[in-house]
């Protein structure tokens, strides 16, 4: 902010304000200097001397006053000078005070403030002139006064005119210092008038000590007949305030050499004075910064050896008897970083000034440590080079965040991996070696199976952690020279280089897989991931970074097709069917926004009565182009694009609307149940979502009853139980769908708050002649009776099975034996067919 404000001032003022250095090179101008010398930028003087710009006899004046202070150490103040105007191509007068500028107690140059007093020089060079017209005039006009009346008020009125022209204060005193004459400028600073003033003494009109101060000065010049320069306080009564004038008070003699008087020419500079304070107090805050800082200060000699070394606070890690008689190069494990050495030696060699020249060192604690140093040359007085002088600062601190940022940057925060960006580049330096080489490389697109079912049951830490640990398995896995980076989520990418078959790369996928394959405990839970992987090869799969990539993932959801837990080599009928999955998933998107999606209900049949006791709701897709498409066609594409959660809230609400409809229809109240998916459950707004689509439908909670797969609760039991336990709050009823598959313990089993068992069909479709199935029946059956739930048997198509299911005391069936899946309004008609005939059983 000192800078800043030193620079307003400066750039602000009437005078020219600048700095040099020892060598009379400009080291600050300010704007009015600028204007003067007809340069439109700073930068175009800094680093030139007067000879660029004055005349050689001029500069050369100049040159030799900066010189006298250098040397002297002293101020020279009110230096009269000539000055070279551009703007009119003449010379002007100005007064130049010059000060010493320093830097710790040595001279490094000079600080000037140039004021233009060609004014006041012809104002005075008038009033001499006047002055002697005028003594002569009164002389001679004495014997002729009443003759020459007229023409003396002439001339008085002339005089006048020029006095009061000048903006300047000009007055004329005797020689008791009473006033003779005055200008307009001088009168409105005393606050009166040119009239009132005429005859009085500053006494008048001052303050005791001030008016004798100017009495004392006026005197000298009476009585010593020489004249005078000053500085002076005056209580300005116009601007009401202490303000400074500059004052030359100059002796006016008659004929005979007599003084009879003084004339004194003054100008305000008052706004001069306050940016000269301005300027010493910034160079003694300056000072006292860097008294604080964390810099120090070093010089060297020609031989570039460091000769001093100012570093109060230690912070350069070295004293002066470490580096004195030593070159940079010399110091301790010196390392340049900034540039090489011999780039550096190049410029000092040429005397040229360096900043920000960066190099590490190794300290006493065998530490790392990084310094910067500046410095400028040194030249003595008669021009040759003394070595150099400049500021050093440790920099350990941002090259280590440099160091740490690029690593960010580059780099997987969690597995520590070179990242999606890092690889993409690493791939296109590899590409560009292959291409030299006429070699060949890999590219493996990897993707964990299953991962997503385990990050949505178990929670993100565990997710994280099994990510971490897959990374490590990756990397044991491979090669010192392949490279293998996350590009996101659970995708992993490895770069084999140099290679000759492709079964060298298929040997590789197969090491990933087992590695992927053997289970991890996470979290106290038993966890099995495998990874699917797509490998592409350059050149013949593709030639550059993108095409590559995308081929490898292409064949990489191939794997996924194929089962998963294996690899895919890119192939063109690949591209195509991944190409087809695109679409799919496209026009999934799109049906999903133009609801071409509908429900379907398949009734569910009371044992014992064998009347409809309950309904499942079934999503089926009608394409405007392909017809209807099955569930098993795009709900896995939904789950894995994360579709499935709008799908089934959207399946909800229609579902329960539609229940809803047939009480209003006047059907008997019916059981609805809904699937719901793995995302849907550990979506945290499920809760939620089921309030809403009761409350907007009207539907009682107890007849909606949501259906989930033991794989679904089994990976996170505690959270599985926390989510069911809220949904039981709302009323809702809850079944275990497919059950049987997932061999799930009967401890497990009885801690959920479930209503209902539903008997996978795998177990139903050979009854009764399989006698293990009958077995697996029998025993479900017994179980859910056991813990008093309702026991519903899927996939029931024959009478035979629904016979056998029956004599075992299951409450429900669902199958094609009883009604396949039916649009609302073909499910009315199956209801009101109920409602008129006999019962069956």
């Amino acid at each position: 902010m000192d800078r800043t404000l030193l620079r307003t001032l400066g750039d602000n003022t009437r005078d020219l304000i600048y700095a040099k250095d020892l060598e009379g090179h400009f080291l600050y101008v300010n704007a009015k200097l600028l204007q003067m010398s007809g340069v439109d930028s700073a930068d175009k003087m800094i680093g030139k001397t007067d000879f660029d710009f004055s005349p050689k006899d001029l500069a050369q004046g100049y040159f030799e006053d900066d010189q006298a202070v250098i040397l002297s150490n002293k101020p020279l103040t009110d230096r009269e000078e000539l000055v070279l105007d551009s703007d009119t191509g003449q010379a002007r007068w100005h007064s130049t005070t010059k000060v010493p500028l320093t830097d710790n107690g040595k001279v490094i140059g000079i600080m000037g403030i140039t004021r233009d007093i060609t004014a006041r020089r012809q104002a005075e060079e008038e009033a001499k002139k006047l002055n002697i017209e005028l003594e002569k005039r009164v002389e001679e006009r004495t014997q002729e006064l009443k003759k020459l009346s007229d023409v003396l008020a002439h001339e008085r009125n002339l005089m006048r005119t020029l006095v009061d022209s000048l903006p300047d204060n000009v007055f004329v005193k005797d020689t008791q210092s009473r006033f003779l004459l005055a200008n307009q400028a001088i009168a409105r600073a005393m606050g009166t008038t040119i009239e009132q003033l005429l005859g009085k003494t500053d006494f008048e009109f001052f303050p005791d000590k001030m008016a004798q101060s100017f009495f004392d000065s006026e005197q000298k010049v009476v009585q010593t007949g020489k004249p005078v320069h000053l500085e002076e306080p005056y209580l300005n009564q116009e601007k009401n305030q202490l303000s400074w004038v500059m004052t030359s008070k100059v002796p006016v003699r008659n004929s005979a050499g007599k003084v009879i008087g003084i004339v004194g020419i003054g100008r305000d500079i008052t706004e001069r004075r306050a940016s000269e304070l301005a300027l010493q107090e910034s160079q003694e805050r300056f000072r006292n910064l860097t008294e604080l800082s964390s810099d120090w200060y070093w010089e060297q000699d020609k031989n570039f050896a460091f000769i001093k070394l100012a570093d109060p606070n230690h912070k350069s890690g070295y004293r002066l008897n470490d580096v004195r008689g030593k070159t940079l190069q010399q110091l301790s494990h010196a390392k340049a970083l900034s540039s090489d050495w011999n780039s550096h030696q190049k410029c000092i060699s040429s005397n040229l000034p360096f900043r920000n020249f960066e190099f590490q060192v190794v300290d006493a604690e065998g530490n790392n440590r990084y310094l910067s140093l500046s410095g400028l040359p040194n030249f003595g007085d008669n021009g040759e080079f003394d070595g150099y002088r400049g500021i050093g600062c440790d920099i350990t601190e941002r090259k280590t965040a440099e160091a740490h940022t690029q690593y960010l940057a580059t780099h997987d925060s969690l597995t520590n991996l070179p990242n999606r960006a890092m690889f993409f580049e690493t791939l296109d330096l590899a590409i560009d070696s292959a291409l030299r080489n006429r070699r060949k490389l890999a590219v493996l697109f990897i993707d964990l199976d299953r991962f997503k079912n385990i990050n949505d049951t178990l929670g993100h830490n565990a997710g994280d952690t099994l990510l971490v640990e897959m990374s490590s398995r990756l990397s044991t896995s491979l090669r010192s020279c392949d490279v293998v980076a996350r590009l996101g989520g659970d995708e992993f990418a490895i770069l084999i280089q140099d290679i000759t078959d492709p079964e060298q790369v298929a040997k590789v996928a197969r090491k990933v897989i087992n590695a992927t394959a053997s289970p991890a405990t996470i979290l106290g839970q038993e966890c099995r991931v495998t990874a699917s992987i797509g490998v592409s090869i350059y050149p013949g799969d593709a030639r550059d970074t993108q095409s590559i990539m995308k081929n490898a993932d292409i064949a990489m959801y191939r794997a996924k097709d194929e089962g998963k837990n294996t690899y895919q080599f890119y192939s063109a009928d690949i591209s195509t069917r991944a190409f087809d999955r695109l679409t799919l998933e496209n026009n999934l998107r799109l049906g999903i926004e133009r609801d071409e999606l509908f429900l379907e209900y398949q009734a569910k049949r009371d044992l014992k009565t064998g009347d409809i006791c309950g309904v499942e709701a079934l999503i089926r897709w009608q394409h405007p182009k392909y017809g209807v498409i099955p569930p098993d066609n795009f709900i896995p594409l939904a789950e894995e694009t994360g579709l499935i959660v709008l799908v089934g809230r959207w399946v909800l609400k229609t579902a329960c609307t539609q229940a809803r409809r047939w009480q209003k229809d006047g059907f008997a109240p019916i059981g609805m149940a809904v699937n719901l998916s793995v995302r849907q459950l550990y979506d945290g707004h499920l809760v939620d979502d089921i309030a809403q689509a009761l409350k907007e439908s009207g539907l009682q909670p107890e007849l909606l009853e949501m259906e989930i797969t033991e794989g679904m609760v089994m990976q996170d039991t505690e959270r599985a139980i926390r989510i069911l336990q809220a949904i039981k709050g709302l009323g809702v009823r809850l079944a275990i769908d497919d059950f049987g598959v997932g061999y799930s313990s009967l401890a497990k089993i009885k801690r959920f708050p479930i209503d209902t068992l539903k008997v996978d069909r795998s177990f139903i479709c050979d009854l009764p002649q399989n006698t293990e199935d009958r077995a697996i029946a029998e025993a479900i059956i017994a179980m859910g009776r056991t813990l008093n739930l309702t026991v519903i048997a899927e996939g029931v198509e024959t009478v035979e099975q629904e016979t056998f299911l029956r004599l075992n005391h299951c409450d429900q069936s669902q199958g094609f034996y009883f009604s396949p899946p039916k649009s609302p309004e073909k499910f009315s008609e199956l209801m009101r067919e109920q409602i008129n005939r006999p019962r069956q059983f």
